[in-house]
């Protein structure tokens, strides 16, 4: 289908109404409940690790306030487990490849390409 239209000009146009571009679909931007949603969908693990953590602290706390100290100790190692289970289900959702494990990595590259070049006068 095609269309007339006219230039600033006045010199008239035809116009392939299909072909031409449509506007972008527009969106509403996301709040704050619709991303954490959204978020706990594509990560599930990491919300459960951090609601069981909060458990095995508040009842390790509680068993404190009882005076039951064989239940708080274990409570507390519960935790322990749960925060690195919880940090390990997080590890594994980002990725440890995309992870940078090097340690003050711009004083790394000085100090490398520093012994990289007295090397380099070395040998002339």
């Amino acid at each position: 289908q095609t269309s007339k239209t006219y230039c600033d000009d006045g010199t008239p146009r035809d116009v392939n109404i299909a072909a031409s571009e449509a506007p972008p679909e527009m969106r509403r931007p996301l709040s704050f409940e619709q991303k954490l949603w959204e978020k706990f969908k594509k990560e599930p693990l990491v919300p459960i690790g951090c609601v069981a953590t909060a458990y095995f602290l508040a009842s390790g706390i509680k068993s404190f306030q009882n005076q039951d100290p064989r239940r708080a100790q274990k409570m507390m190692r519960l935790r322990v487990g749960a925060q690195f289970a919880t940090l390990g289900m997080f590890m594994y959702y980002i990725g440890v490849d995309r992870i940078n494990f090097e340690v003050a990595p711009q004083y790394q590259r000085a100090r490398k390409a520093r012994q990289q070049e007295e090397a380099g006068r070395g040998e002339n």
